[in-house]
């Protein structure tokens, strides 16, 4: 082979290697934050999504969402895993991804998707980030069936209420993540891997509106924009009050800030502390000095840098 086809070899190579592997465990379809995320992940550049595993309610039907937007976005080369079922509540984005077939998606259905992921993180020559956008329900049994993922991974999560609330209220809240589960969550910031969450303080005042929903339309003749927006016309419509007019200000976009947290800029838009953090049986996330999982919290953003980032999430799905 030619010294110039060896050299395009090797960047190709160090170029797949310095992209941070990503599992994603997401509820997509509950509310449309998770279709931003994966979306958000999968036009990053410095992110190897590696696989999608669903959690919650009915799983397969998630499944089925995960598959209609990778297929969209010409990514159906990632595999898709089935979490633990907790019901069969239907949800609009279920009725969206109905005509979905399973068996003939490219990138392969896993039944058991606790197995799958520990596959993907054992099969990893470096540390798997887990971006964990959902009620932490699947955390339980992977760690008792496959402990040693604990040694190749992290977890980039959304979860918890640190200092602010809904809303920015000043009043903290069990944020429904948490208060899902608690003890799923208890056990996911236990583990011996590193944690690092973006509570309500930072996640939940994320929002496109502006410059910055202009971007995002601007980009609908391109891969990924015209399926989301589609879907997420079908999930204002079916259910929720959408203010669809040019300009408008989109529902808060809660998962995004967690992909945000495997990137290497994110230093330039949140400022982090390390801190004791308990679950309480009702699903509150408390602070103390001796007591507590230490974890790395985002707890605020840095001056700009939530107009920064909402900018950022919009470019990067748009193709800007």
């Amino acid at each position: 082979m030619e010294r110039t086809a060896w050299a395009f070899l090797l960047l190709l190579v160090r170029y797949a290697s310095s992209k941070l592997p990503v599992v994603i465990d997401t509820d997509i379809g509950t509310d449309f934050d998770d279709s931003v995320a994966l979306a958000y992940a999968v036009t990053s550049p410095e992110l190897d999504v590696r696989l999608v595993v669903t959690a919650t309610d009915d799983t397969t039907a998630r499944a089925r969402i995960v598959a209609k937007y990778l297929a969209a976005y010409g990514r159906d080369d990632i595999p898709i895993g089935i979490g633990v079922k907790t019901s069969q509540t239907g949800r609009s984005l279920y009725d969206w991804a109905s005509d979905v077939n399973l068996t003939s998606y490219k990138g392969g259905v896993a039944e058991d998707g606790i197995a799958k992921m520990a596959e993907v993180i054992s099969g990893s020559d470096v540390t798997v980030a887990i971006v964990a956008i959902a009620p932490a329900t699947n955390f339980p049994p992977l760690l008792k069936r496959f402990p040693d993922v604990a040694k190749k991974a992290k977890v980039m999560a959304m979860s918890g209420s640190i200092y602010k609330g809904y809303d920015n209220s000043s009043n903290t809240a069990a944020e429904y993540n948490v208060h899902f589960c608690p003890d799923c969550t208890r056990e996911m910031y236990e583990a011996s891997w590193n944690v690092t969450i973006t509570p309500l303080d930072t996640c939940g005042i994320v929002t496109l509106s502006g410059s910055s929903w202009d971007t995002l339309l601007k980009g609908v003749a391109r891969n990924v924009a015209p399926v989301l927006m589609e879907s997420w016309i079908f999930w204002c419509l079916h259910g929720h009050g959408c203010n669809l007019s040019p300009g408008a200000q989109t529902d808060v976009f809660f998962d995004a800030t967690a992909v945000l947290l495997c990137t290497s800029y994110v230093g330039e838009f949140i400022e982090f502390n390390t801190l004791n953090v308990s679950v309480t049986d009702d699903g509150h996330t408390v602070v103390s000095s001796d007591k507590g999982t230490s974890i790395d919290v985002a707890v605020k953003w840095k001056a700009g840098g939530l107009d920064g980032f909402e900018s950022k999430l919009a470019e990067t799905i748009a193709g800007s």
